[in-house]
């Protein structure tokens, strides 16, 4: 009868906890995103979703391992030094199956969305998706476009290269088109680097002899920032880039400009994005 009466309170406890929770969720969440880059591709949004699962249920654990403790501590506490010692408990199965039940719910919760976020980040490229090859080198970037590989349609039709190349004067610019799967094919020509954009919320390591590659669909137009995120050396924050996601019109335009030989800059996107 008991061990009954405890394990209703410790249940109460919990419930109390779990409502609490719940109530100052939002405050976790918003919490939980101060600093945060905004995302502004399809996997990255789904990442942020599950970072955002992950920060609330440590908080609800959070929350309810606290109150647990501060409820014994309070409602169990010796008042007196003629308090009898309370009955001591060694063993219980029920008990031991709730602690043991609820972190096992948990970890395979968590294990299963984040399987299901990575299928769909790491991912074979649709047959329509632009490719950029990106190279980097101690201590710039170069991105090239092949012109018979340019995604949902072709404005230029022959062969050849585009090539945007940084220099220590010149930050080279990224121009990929809004809505449209993009892939990178990542390679080095030195030392190891990783290409990082912090509003895609990845990075992936830029590797001499291996070949890493990654797929994304970007929803927002705008000017956003790169870099290398490994340091590679003394000039390592040198390594910069910047992103520029247009309009699909825009990017054409662009591509026959630079495959014409002109000085074309990167158009300016009517988007509503601002560098992060």
């Amino acid at each position: 009868m008991r061990l009954s009466r405890i394990v209703r309170a410790a249940a109460s406890v919990w419930g109390v906890a779990a409502v609490a929770a719940l109530a100052l969720a939002p405050s976790a969440v918003a919490f939980a995103q101060l600093g945060q880059p905004t995302p502004i591709t399809d996997e990255a949004r789904s990442m942020h979703r599950l970072y955002i699962v992950v920060v609330s249920l440590a908080f609800a654990v959070f929350a309810g391992v606290v109150g647990a403790l501060l409820f014994a501590i309070v409602r169990y506490r010796r008042r007196s030094p003629d308090d009898p010692l309370p009955p001591q408990i060694h063993g219980s199965a029920k008990i031991e199956a709730i602690w043991v039940a609820i972190p096992i719910i948990i970890v395979l919760t968590l294990f299963t969305y984040s399987a299901v976020v990575l299928a769909k980040t790491d991912r074979k490229p649709p047959e329509d998706a632009l490719t950029i090859r990106v190279t980097g080198f101690q201590f710039q970037w170069q991105f090239d476009y092949n012109l018979q590989d340019l995604g949902t349609r072709n404005p230029v039709n022959r062969e050849g290269t585009v090539t945007v190349l940084g220099t220590p004067s010149s930050i080279p610019e990224l121009v990929i088109p809004v809505d449209e799967p993009v892939e990178f094919v990542l390679h080095s020509n030195d030392v190891i680097h990783s290409f990082y954009i912090p509003n895609f919320l990845y990075k992936l390591d830029v590797i001499p002899g291996l070949e890493n590659r990654f797929v994304v669909v970007p929803r927002v137009t705008g000017t956003f920032r790169g870099q290398c995120a490994e340091l590679c050396g003394v000039d390592h924050a040198l390594m910069l880039f910047t992103v520029r996601v247009v309009t699909r019109d825009e990017f054409d335009q662009w591509i026959r400009e630079r495959a014409a030989g002109t000085a074309g800059a990167a158009p300016t996107s009517t988007g509503n994005a601002q560098q992060q």
